[in-house]
């Protein structure tokens, strides 16, 4: 999970940062603490490169216009949405460990199409709500791709880096 459910309340609420400020300051923190968190990651062999690519690739694409989409939304409209984002990340989280896998992992193309489609998605998201994407990845690559829990962390903290640098570049 990623810091930027932690840092952009923190910084509305306590440094009274305006809420499009805040995506766009979290944004270029998660590039600092998706680099430090993928070597460590990586130390530990729980990275997988190809999958990471993978997902990095569409997630650069469709940062940018998700920064751009904040910027149209109301600043309210968009605090909102970022409270809505936080109760369904939540909920997820409190899920996902009595969701079994779906089947058998997927492979080959499949496998390949679910990666792309993840970093669309949280690329998308990542731009528009100043978040490493984490939430999204994660229980894509190990619900629907079959990943370890640590390889999928790992592969998502590096992915997460040229998508947050995107969307913090845009912000």
């Amino acid at each position: 999970m990623g810091g930027g459910i932690v840092m952009i309340p923190l910084m509305v609420g306590i440094l009274k940062m305006g809420q499009h400020k805040a995506h766009g300051t979290s944004l270029v923190a998660l590039v600092f603490t998706g680099i430090s968190g993928a070597i460590t990651y990586a130390m530990q062999g729980s990275i997988d490169l190809t999958a990471s690519l993978l997902i990095a690739i569409t997630a650069i694409f469709t940062a940018r216009p998700g920064a751009h989409y904040a910027h149209t939304l109301a600043e309210g409209t968009l605090k909102r949405s970022f409270g809505v984002f936080m109760i369904v990340v939540s909920l997820l989280l409190l899920v996902k460990p009595f969701l079994p896998q779906l089947g058998q992992p997927a492979v080959g193309w499949a496998k390949i199409t679910v990666l792309l489609a993840t970093g669309i998605a949280s690329g998308f998201l990542s731009g528009m709500m100043g978040v490493g994407g984490g939430s999204i990845m994660v229980p894509a690559m190990v619900l629907l791709a079959g990943f370890t829990q640590h390889t999928a962390q790992g592969s998502s903290l590096l992915a997460m880096v040229p998508a947050s640098g995107v969307g913090a570049f845009t912000h």
